[in-house]
């Protein structure tokens, strides 16, 4: 039995059928969703080492389970392909795995999330924010400001709730790191004066986060 035979039999006996129903719901879609847990997820994770080939061929299956196992899988060390992987992406669950478990792991990880975020496809984009999450919590410097803020302005322009959020929480993440960083994104989106409601919004709500953590 192949590791991928052994993977799918696990998968199996660990197939939650109203939690597979309640996500096409809500529109993740994939040819086969077994509803198992992300706990469940990990605990098979850790059953295999850190394996590059087994990594890639359960990332081509079109199978959330399979997927999610891959971005665990997959050493971040020898891992090349985030801005392939990140186009294949459609969804918040698998984009925040992945960011989590491998994107913001690599070497290129900046890099990689700085291209992303100048993406027109929406989840690409929400992948480059989220993987600046996490560096930004990892007290990663930012590179590419410009690109940054500009990007983080676009997003709060765009219509879409998860961008918006995505940028926010990044933004939120970087502030923390210092007193500075804060008073720099408290100045730069002084949204106080806006007549736009959603805006002044985002404004209290990065006020009281960084008031709340300094």
């Amino acid at each position: 039995m192949s590791m991928l035979q052994e993977i799918r039999k696990k998968l199996y006996l660990a197939m939650n059928g109203i939690i597979s129903s309640a996500m096409r719901e809500k529109g993740i879609d994939y040819k086969l969703n077994f509803g198992a847990p992300l706990t469940t997820l990990r605990k098979i994770a850790k059953d295999y080492a850190p394996n590059s080939e087994l990594a890639e061929e359960l990332w081509n299956e079109n199978t959330r389970e399979l997927k999610i196992l891959a971005t665990l899988i997959q050493p971040p060390a020898t891992f090349t392909n985030t801005l392939t992987w990140a186009k294949e992406i459609n969804n918040l669950e698998l984009a925040e795995q992945a960011a989590m478990n491998l994107f913001s792991r690599t070497s290129d990880a900046s890099d990689n999330a700085s291209i992303l975020i100048q993406s027109k496809n929406l989840y690409e984009q929400i992948c480059g924010f989220l993987i600046y999450a996490r560096l930004f919590s990892n007290n990663h410097t930012l590179e590419n400001k410009e690109t940054y803020f500009n990007a983080v302005s676009n997003a709060f322009d765009s219509e879409s709730f998860l961008l918006k959020n995505t940028a926010l929480t990044s933004l939120k993440k970087l502030g923390r790191q210092s007193a500075e960083n804060a008073k720099f994104i408290l100045g730069y989106y002084n949204f106080r004066s806006k007549s736009d409601i959603e805006k002044r919004a985002i404004y209290d709500d990065l006020k009281f986060e960084f008031d709340y953590y300094s």
